[in-house]
């Protein structure tokens, strides 16, 4: 009876520990969904915004206007570079990676429309470390674009001056990379804040939107944490925003 007694505790200690190990399987699925849903959920955010309803009205505003003032060269120009960017924002819509040249092309053409929207009243410049192998290397598709967007809309052209210029830096780190957008407007202290849904005052949606797709590349558990940093320029007025992302080995989806 001793030996019965304890075959049907041990098969009672077994089955304990087999359904506490299914109760664990269980929960890291649950959070694993949890965690895969909030990444498609970031994603379609992020894709959402690059082709935001006002970025597109207001450039087919431009078009309009070249047109009605019969500066036809120029609104061709501007149908060209949206026809553009529109196709390589689509092309890259379906992927949650992208290689460097194609994102840096985006980037440059967005930059552009922006540029002659209002007539050229800002200089830029975009410069990528010539050691970066740009066509193999991986980037999260217009992570950096609200960057830009920000840089140009709430510094150089809330209050435009002489010389207003945005730089745009693609810098090799031994972890990652780093991209840096920089200007000399206004400065972080009279851009407006927006409430965000957190209650926490950002000084861009697209800022906030920055952070919460950083925080999904970090949930992945990449050797090195990716991070988003804003300030003030240590020199004069302006903003300086920097990303530092780790290397990405997985292939292009």
């Amino acid at each position: 009876s001793v030996i019965v007694y304890l075959i049907n505790l041990y098969r009672i200690r077994q089955l304990r520990f087999k359904n506490t190990l299914q109760k664990q399987e269980a929960i890291q699925n649950e959070l694993l969904l949890k965690h895969q849903f909030q990444l498609t959920e970031s994603e379609l955010k992020a894709i959402r915004s690059q082709m935001n309803p006002h970025f597109i009205f207001n450039v087919l505003n431009s078009i309009e206007a070249y047109i009605m003032d019969n500066d036809k060269h120029t609104a061709s120009r501007l149908i060209q570079k949206f026809a553009a960017l529109s196709r390589l924002i689509l092309e890259n819509s379906t992927k949650s990676l992208v290689t460097a040249d194609r994102e840096w092309k985006a980037l440059k053409l967005y930059t552009e429309l922006e540029a002659m929207r209002y007539n050229n009243s800002f200089s830029f410049n975009f410069e990528a470390d010539e050691s970066l192998h740009l066509k193999t290397l991986l980037l999260p598709p217009m992570l950096i674009q609200p960057l830009i967007e920000n840089a140009i809309l709430h510094g150089l052209i809330e209050n435009p001056k002489p010389g207003a210029h945005l730089e745009v830096q693609l810098k090799k780190h031994e972890q990652g990379i780093c991209i840096t957008v920089e200007d000399n407007g206004s400065g972080l202290n009279h851009q407006p804040k927006t409430r965000t849904k957190t209650g926490v005052k950002e000084k861009s949606m697209g800022l906030a939107s920055i952070k919460e797709r950083i925080a999904m590349i970090n949930a992945q558990k990449n050797n090195y944490l990716a991070s988003f940093e804003i300030m003030p320029r240590a020199e004069g007025e302006g903003t300086f925003a920097t990303i530092f992302l780790p290397n990405f080995d997985n292939a292009v989806a």
